[in-house]
């Protein structure tokens, strides 16, 4: 079920410091990913893709979130929405059964 844009903005209110800047990146890649240009998407998809562990890698911007990359990538293979994928990943709300 997708989440009201009040309760994601209640919870990306409660993300602090590096936690909030770490998914404001991950939400962007997305965003590029699903209507950037065609520059912006292939990079966005060569940075998802991109097994680098450095800092603000998305590895490091998944593990910083407590998601496990690998089951993160394949979650965004099968999703439409940026806003579920926002609330879903970065997010990481209890009404949602997202792999962690």
């Amino acid at each position: 079920m997708p989440m009201s844009a009040a309760v994601v903005d209640k919870e990306v209110a409660e993300l602090r410091g590096v936690h909030r800047l770490a998914a404001a990146v991950l939400v962007q890649a997305i965003e590029d990913v699903r209507s950037g240009s065609a520059r912006k998407r292939s990079e966005a998809l060569h940075w998802i893709e991109d097994p680098s562990e450095a800092q603000f890698s998305f590895v490091f911007c998944c593990r910083l979130l407590n998601r496990n990359p690998e089951q993160v990538r394949r979650f965004l293979r099968e999703q439409d929405s940026p806003a579920a994928i926002f609330a879903r990943v970065a997010l990481g709300s209890r009404n949602i059964d997202f792999p962690t």
